[in-house]
């Protein structure tokens, strides 16, 4: 679920987006408005929102209860629990986003061309994409 959070957090840019696993079928959306992108899974339903107010984005499920933030200087983005615990970060060169856990083990990447990012495990195998 971390993973996701993270994976998530990287739309906010977007004015929607749609998510897909690795054989190609829709598994979320996202809907940005101002500062704040909502999330729905792939039937519709709600399932939670990020609201970014300068360098800090705060997370919120789907009943609204606040899950953790995230925080971004330069090409650097650290993720924290909702009790304020570090739990990784992420790091952008280029058109390549790499994520790391707590402990900073690589856990995984992304690769962005146009409106298209394709994101990938830590043994390189492809997870999904955001189009």
């Amino acid at each position: 679920m971390k993973y996701a959070l993270i994976l998530l957090a990287l739309v906010l840019p977007a004015m929607a987006a749609t998510f897909y696993g690795p054989t190609g079928s829709n598994v979320a959306r996202s809907e940005t408005s101002g500062n704040t992108t909502r999330y729905y899974d792939r039937t519709g339903s709600y399932i939670g929102k990020a609201e970014r107010s300068g360098n800090t984005t705060r997370y919120y499920d789907r009943s609204g209860s606040y899950t953790g933030q995230s925080t971004t200087s330069g090409n650097t983005t650290r993720y924290y629990n909702r009790s304020g615990s570090y739990e990784g970060q992420s790091t952008t060169s280029g058109s390549t986003t790499r994520y790391y856990s707590r402990s900073g083990s690589f856990e995984g990447s992304s690769t962005t061309s146009g409106s298209g990012t394709r994101y990938y495990d830590k043994s390189g195998s492809y997870r999904g994409s955001k189009r």
